[in-house]
């Protein structure tokens, strides 16, 4: 069984021991840097406790709709550069080390590595690229949209760069 697809398999059944309900698997997807999966706003509080223990995380009282995430990212691949509209992002390092360029623009992103544990805050508009680094990197990503009438969801994706061919 290739690698990818075990650990899929593994964090699904994983997921699914905390009860949490899996919306969107893109697992299986091609997408050549890993995948994710997508969970369900109902079962955020059973995700805050799986990923975020003892961490301060967005709260359920914004109004804002809030969606969990597992990223997972292969060594050595990076996601685009990339930035939203409607969403800031919240991300937790759960298996680590990875690397973060981020910044308010193309020509002031910094390069951070994050170790297992460290919590990254992407704000809305902000440029970001996750890079996995000597293994597969894991994330607990929580978006926020920042307007309740017209919540963020994939297409509110803008990619400046990508190793993929995936720019617009």
């Amino acid at each position: 069984m290739e690698l990818k697809h075990w650990l899929f398999e593994r964090l699904k059944a994983e997921a699914r021991g905390f009860g949490l309900e899996i919306l969107e698997d893109l697992s299986s997807a091609d997408r050549p840097w890993g995948g994710f999966l997508r969970f369900s706003e109902n079962c955020l509080q059973r995700f805050y406790e799986a990923y975020w223990k003892d961490t301060e995380v967005p709260r359920f009282d914004t109004g804002l709709r809030l969606d969990p995430k597992i990223l997972l990212v292969a060594p050595g691949k990076r996601l685009s550069l990339q930035y939203h509209h409607r969403r800031s992002e919240h991300w937790r390092v759960i298996d680590g080390p990875v690397k973060i360029e981020i910044g308010p623009d193309g020509s002031s992103l910094e390069s951070l590595v994050f170790n297992t544990g460290e919590i990254i805050r992407i704000p809305c508009g902000a440029w970001h690229r996750l890079t996995g680094l000597q293994g597969w990197g894991r994330i607990a990503e929580i978006w926020q949209s920042v307007d309740p009438s017209f919540p963020s969801d994939e297409d509110d994706i803008v990619r400046v760069e990508d190793d993929f061919g995936r720019v617009r």
